[in-house]
């Protein structure tokens, strides 16, 4: 677990872990310059429960903190949780036993309840579960939530840990290199309660989430024709870094509106209706500065169709639709 000012979820989080049913593990926390109330949540658990075991270090953010955790890991199997997320009891055990049952595997996810910063759960999403259809939605997802999952020690120090330079879906770029070396499942089950809050609905993260997303693809596919990885010496991905390695345009632009449209959904069924969309609004104008924008703006039509149906208000749910079917046929 890796946490920046996390005081508000971060208790929970930490509970959820040491109710385990399975006992004998060890939680790794890295407080990554917190400046709130969490070193002191910390000092706590880690007084009470020798299994606690706390690292602080001046910010460096989320990837250098994950590598930091995973090096300091003893057990040969690590979990990934997030500071804001809650794993329910059963999710090491049966992760455990799969692996121990399946040794061609080395990285092993599973389903998760979605829940607002209250605590209500809203949704329940489901991932692909062999080893073949996770490589196939490979193409258009990421058929794993990163705080859900559980990978072999060896099999993460192999393909050379997260890389710094993707500061978003780190967890991409990491399982598409496991991928190249071993077997990959999710379990049906649900794993953890996945926290989502409005704070995550922001056009500069979720650029920045499409920007690494791209880039991890396209890693992938170089190493895949037998190329050089663009990410090995890479220090910091932008726009113009991905257009020089050979990224589109309208490849970065349809992978903002993919991200918007999906983060906007979530968004308001979680009940952040203002903040999904605002998140529409500012992503469609980027959408209207592509050549040839018809299909992501019907995308995003889409998208505005479903949250005005969602909210019960079915003739701008139906505008919608219609302005989704004129966008499309845009040039």
């Amino acid at each position: 677990m890796a946490v920046h000012d996390g005081e508000r979820f971060l208790a929970e989080a930490i509970e959820s872990v040491l109710g385990q049913s399975v006992s004998e593990l060890e939680l790794l926390v890295i407080d990554d310059g917190s400046n709130d109330a969490t070193p002191e949540i910390l000092d706590g658990f880690a007084a009470r429960d020798r299994r606690v075991v706390v690292r602080r270090q001046d910010n460096q953010g989320r990837t250098p903190s994950l590598n930091r955790g995973v090096a300091l890991a003893r057990a040969p199997l690590v979990a990934r949780l997030d500071a804001d997320d809650v794993c329910l009891p059963e999710r090491f055990a049966r992760r455990v036993a799969f692996l121990d049952r399946h040794p061609a595997v080395a990285l092993v996810g599973g389903a998760v309840r979605l829940i607002d910063d209250g605590g209500r759960a809203f949704e329940e999403s489901r991932y692909p579960l062999s080893d073949d259809e996770i490589r196939r939605a490979f193409a258009y997802t990421t058929p794993f939530v990163h705080s859900a999952v559980m990978f072999r020690r060896s099999a993460f120090d192999a393909a050379g840990g997260y890389r710094t330079c993707l500061v978003e879906t780190e967890d991409l770029d990491l399982w598409l290199r496991i991928a190249e070396r071993h077997e990959l499942a999710n379990l049906p089950d649900t794993v953890v309660a996945y926290c989502l809050h409005g704070g995550q609905a922001t056009v500069r993260g979720l650029e920045l989430q499409a920007l690494c997303l791209v880039a991890a693809r396209l890693s992938a596919r170089a190493r895949g024709a037998g190329e050089p990885d663009p990410l090995a010496d890479a220090a910091r991905i932008d726009e113009a870094w991905l257009l020089a390695h050979g990224a589109t345009t309208r490849e970065i632009a349809q992978a903002i509106v993919d991200s918007a449209t999906w983060l906007a959904k979530l968004m308001g069924r979680a009940g952040y209706a203002e903040q999904a969309d605002d998140l529409l609004d500012a992503v469609q104008a980027r959408a209207r500065r592509e050549p040839h924008p018809g299909e992501m703006l019907a995308a995003l039509h889409r998208a505005r169709a479903a949250r005005r149906a969602l909210e019960g208000r079915p003739v701008l749910a139906r505008i919608e639709r219609g302005r989704a079917l004129l966008a499309k046929r845009r040039p």
